[in-house]
């Protein structure tokens, strides 16, 4: 996942487009994602919420498509946006 959310804007983005789409709940994914940002030192502090967000939106982004490519697919390929509205993928 840090692969994939490797600056500030893409987290960012990612951060905003789950706050208004999509539940979150803690996790030890979202806890450990947590950890791993603040050692990197991305972060001052341990940040669970925002990493919920993260990892609520990579989970969702692999399992919706829009025509042949996934959420995160198309993440990927058009570096960190989404060129289809957020509710586009079924």
């Amino acid at each position: 996942m840090n692969d994939i959310f490797n600056t500030y804007a893409k987290r960012k983005y990612v951060s905003n487009q789950t706050r208004f789409n999509l539940p979150t709940q803690r996790s030890q994914h979202s806890e450990a994602y947590a950890y791993l940002i603040k050692s990197l030192g991305l972060t001052a502090t341990i940040q669970d919420e925002f990493t919920q967000k993260l990892v609520a939106w990579f989970n969702h982004a692999r399992t919706v498509n829009y025509k042949e490519n996934t959420m995160l697919e198309d993440f990927i390929n058009n570096n960190g946006t989404l060129p289809h509205h957020f509710n586009s993928y079924k």
